[in-house]
């Protein structure tokens, strides 16, 4: 299926707004300005909310640029512990049938390939650095699933950015986010809490000399 033909068939699923309960269409997110869509894993899994985290240093570069920044879980059970802990700064939704998903091509894993895909090294990384950054998370949920990150530009004219997961661990790149936007500025970091604090100590001790 090409681009075009993917966002016909999801424009008009419906979503559930975590904030208003209001049920929304896919298509509306596109449907006046440039939108960046992460699809998420599951609410309580630690690799996705420090993808969340890391996508949501964007934000302030995203609203710069008039772009919208939507998030898009796959069920509401872990969603209130999410949206306590402030892991994303976008809009939030809920795709409760599955169908953007199911549309757009991301593939579930089976029991025995979701073993191989959370100890792979790539997995292993991310969940060293969501440690890093005191990110903690659960096993519940529907853990299975993959997402990825859908790029669409105003009026649903082009997919900017197609990005699937191929495992757990796998999460797109902020440089190539900011590339399919044409955004020419450098990517945030993302510090640890603790390292933040050290910096900050830092900055202090050197104010006083």
């Amino acid at each position: 299926m090409d681009s075009a033909g993917m966002l016909t068939k999801i424009a008009g699923n419906l979503v559930k707004s975590a904030s208003s309960g209001e049920m929304v269409a896919v298509g509306s997110f596109w449907k006046t300005q440039t939108c960046v869509i992460h699809f998420m894993r599951r609410f309580g899994c630690p690799l996705c909310r420090l993808g969340a985290r890391e996508l949501s240093t964007l934000k302030p570069q995203l609203d710069a640029h008039n772009i919208r920044l939507i998030g898009i879980g796959l069920e509401e059970f872990g969603l209130q512990e999410f949206v306590e802990g402030k892991f994303w700064d976008g809009e939030l939704y809920v795709d409760l049938k599955k169908q953007t998903y199911a549309a757009i091509g991301y593939k579930r894993f089976s029991y025995w390939n979701i073993l191989a895909a959370v100890f792979s090294k790539k997995a292993r990384e991310a969940l060293n650095k969501s440690k890093a950054q005191g990110i903690t998370g659960n096993m519940k949920g529907d853990g299975l699933g993959t997402g990825g990150v859908l790029i669409v530009s105003e009026g649903g004219k082009q997919v900017l950015l197609d990005f699937k997961q191929s495992s757990p661990g796998d999460h797109v790149q902020l440089v190539d986010v900011l590339k399919a936007l044409g955004i020419d500025e450098p990517v945030p970091s993302l510090e640890s809490p603790k390292k933040a604090e050290e910096n900050k100590s830092d900055a202090a001790e050197g104010g006083k000399l």
